[in-house]
């Protein structure tokens, strides 16, 4: 089986029989139609907007395809926020991540997802210094909130991968990575990820990010991911977001080393 994953608009559904799909849908109340039970095998997760939904349009899917994980897109984050709400009542039955758009104000989509018990996905470019002080304050939330229980990407796999020391990418983790993603347009036009939209993503990709990127610390899990599209973008503000994952992480390494100098025992992964 094809490897890679394709992202496609609902109606292109019969033209991707055996791959690996995330579909894209306006609605949900007609998903059972569209996706029988044969073709959930290989479906990533469901991915909708959620602006104009009505709680009415939830109602078909509640119990259709126990367990099929449900994202939802958040592209005016100050405005949609309130609509997150609506998807509160499917979590029981299906996983639910919530894509938010790093505009001004997205905290605000942030904390009401945390608190529904939503997982988050933060949908970054290249943040302005207003845009990384809202950032911090969201990594500051996931790293001491005690009330928070639900991954908020991209810094959860960060944090794991410099706990654990293990190698990661920040085009995985955005799944926006050419070797495994694909993004199939409402017309059928193929492309890696909407952040490649206009753009030929063999121009950049994660081996060949800007010449900036081969002296940077964190080159390893960026992969000049934050120089796309403008290869002569201002790193620093995400180097200082890096820096402090890295440092909690470290800081968490100590304290369980501590503790099990004292308790004995193995380390926890």
């Amino acid at each position: 089986m094809n490897s890679l994953i394709y992202n496609i608009p609902v109606h292109l559904v019969p033209h991707y029989r055996d791959r690996r799909v995330v579909v894209r849908a306006l609605e949900l109340n007609n998903i059972a139609e569209v996706l029988p039970d044969s073709d959930r095998e290989n479906l990533q997760f469901i991915q909708l907007p959620s602006a104009g939904i009505e709680p009415a349009n939830l109602n078909g899917f509640a119990d259709w395809g126990e367990d099929v994980p449900l994202d939802i897109l958040i592209n005016d984050p100050v405005q949609e926020f309130p609509l997150l709400y609506h998807f509160s009542k499917l979590l029981d039955k299906h996983p639910i991540r919530v894509s938010i758009a790093v505009k001004p104000g997205f905290i605000k989509a942030v904390k009401l997802a945390a608190a529904l018990n939503f997982a988050v996905k933060l949908v970054v470019g290249q943040p302005d210094d207003v845009l990384i002080e809202e950032m911090s304050q969201v990594l500051d939330m996931y790293l001491h909130r005690s009330g928070i229980s639900q991954p908020i990407e991209y810094f959860h796999s960060l944090f794991l991968s410099s706990y654990r020391q293990e190698p990661t990418s920040l085009w995985m983790i955005q799944e926006d990575d050419p070797d495994h993603f694909r993004f199939i347009s409402d017309e059928g036009e193929e492309t890696v990820s909407p952040r490649f939209a206009g753009s030929d993503p063999a121009s950049r990709t994660p081996s060949n990010g800007s010449s900036d990127c081969s002296a940077c610390e964190f080159e390893t899990r960026c992969g000049g991911y934050f120089k796309w599209p403008d290869a002569d973008y201002n790193c620093r503000g995400v180097k200082i977001l890096f820096a402090t994952i890295e440092a909690a992480a470290e800081e968490l390494r100590g304290d369980v080393a501590s503790m099990i100098a004292v308790q004995g025992g193995p380390q926890p992964l």
